[in-house]
């Protein structure tokens, strides 16, 4: 019985995780899909209009040596104003240009709504890996 208890109890313990990855993603193809693809697909080089979100979460992973608290600041920063120091991708930047403030597409997005994205794409794409350099820039 208090094997179950306590199995039950760690069970509800993740749901708000998982809650919160299902929500960021909503919000993602609701928002962010309308630019970003969820993942990398070279068929489809010639359609896209921003880097797809696998890599980006990839670079940015990497840029935060894997601290998910850190990949969350940095995605929220970025998104709520753009600038080119801010830029894990230089190769993205220079093939799409900035993407727009969030805030001028999406208003009412909120802070818990950009968190949930962002923990989202930390959760989702945690095993991508990023191309070899020599490959980047053309896939």
């Amino acid at each position: 019985m208090k094997t179950a208890v306590m199995s039950a109890a760690l069970a509800l313990s993740l749901l708000p995780s998982l809650a919160c990855a299902e929500d960021g993603k909503a919000i993602f193809l609701r928002t962010c899909a309308t630019c970003h693809f969820l993942q990398r697909d070279p068929a489809r080089r010639d359609e896209m209009v921003a880097p797809p979100i696998d890599m980006m979460s990839a670079h940015v992973r990497e840029a935060v040596g894997g601290d998910r608290d850190a990949f969350i600041r940095r995605v929220v920063d970025y998104i709520r104003a753009p600038a080119p120091g801010k830029s894990v991708d230089v190769l993205a930047v220079q093939r799409f240009g900035l993407m727009p403030a969030i805030g001028d597409t999406f208003p009412d997005l909120t802070d818990a709504d950009l968190r949930a994205v962002a923990g989202w794409m930390f959760d989702a794409h945690g095993g991508v890996q990023l191309p070899p350099p020599a490959m980047r820039g053309r896939m």
